[in-house]
């Protein structure tokens, strides 16, 4: 099953979301990041069905799925 993937990923010392290499928010604190890109990852899936989910990118370069929805 292929996911589309909203990234979180760290913007100096902030953070930013990121959909298809597009920042959509920038300069947020890292849980405020990650609750923004699950609530689009959501509408996302509601709207037009198609499985979704959050990428964490973590400072030693490891990816982490924190969210999924379908």
């Amino acid at each position: 099953m292929e996911r589309t993937l909203i990234a979180v990923e760290p913007d100096g010392p902030d953070w930013q979301v990121r959909i298809d290499h597009y920042a959509v928010a920038r300069h947020v604190e890292r849980a405020d990041a990650i609750a923004q890109a699950t609530e689009m990852a959501r509408a996302c899936h509601a709207s037009i069905g198609v499985p979704t989910g959050v990428r964490l990118s973590m400072g030693c370069g490891d990816n982490v799925l924190v969210g999924a929805c379908g």
